[in-house]
């Protein structure tokens, strides 16, 4: 395995993928045809194998969690004995932490569908099932998280601190993965939606 994404969803995850496979790397974000990423991951690393057997035929894990409580919870990304278990099968595997502005996260997980919702019912790794409703709960665990991944890789080659929405986003993922990046771009764009939205329903209301 050639990356791992670690940060949460809404924040660039959709665009790495797009940009891994126009960049011809085989990537896997949230579900492929052979199961939910997160789902697979555990399964091997509880039955003691390879976290990532099941996806071996991929190059990039550009979205690991999946969140359809209860029967379907898994946040790989956060579990930080997980990781080192993949360290040790994938001495090179570069972890990436797609980083952006926690109020912007959760701005997006908002307008997500049933996104907020079924974080706050889910159960977890530091956010446990009933909490996540208050804004202030959801950013001390985006924040908590971005600290633990820094204490925990501080000293790691192959750890990517990427601040999604920076000028050399593209760049720097180009240097970490060895690959050149043949495309940069925004998908999912939420917050360009919503000021379209705003803008359109200006436009149409009577002065």
């Amino acid at each position: 395995m050639r990356a791992m994404v670690i940060g949460f969803p809404k924040s660039g995850t959709t665009t790495i993928h797009r940009a891994c496979r126009r960049s011809k790397l085989r990537s896997a974000h949230w579900k492929t045809p052979e199961g939910y990423c997160g789902q697979l991951i555990y399964e091997s690393y509880r039955a003691g194998r390879d976290p990532f057997e099941t996806l071996a035929d991929y190059d990039v894990i550009a979205q690991a969690d999946v969140c359809k409580p209860p029967a379907v919870n898994y946040w790989p990304q956060l579990d930080f004995e997980l990781l080192d278990t993949v360290r040790r099968y994938h001495p090179k595997c570069v972890f990436i932490l797609n980083r952006r502005e926690p109020q912007k996260i959760i701005e997006s997980m908002n307008r997500w569908n049933t996104m907020r919702q079924r974080i706050t019912k889910a159960d977890i790794i530091g956010l446990p099932a009933g909490v996540g409703s208050g804004d202030e709960d959801m950013r001390s665990w985006i924040e908590g998280h971005y600290a633990a991944c820094h204490a925990h890789f501080s000293a790691d080659p192959y750890f990517l601190d990427l601040d999604i929405t920076s000028a050399d986003a593209g760049e720097r993922l180009t240097a970490a993965l060895g690959v050149q990046m043949r495309w940069w771009g925004v998908v999912n764009d939420s917050d360009a939606r919503e000021q379209r939205r705003k803008a359109n329903a200006e436009a149409s209301s009577p002065e």
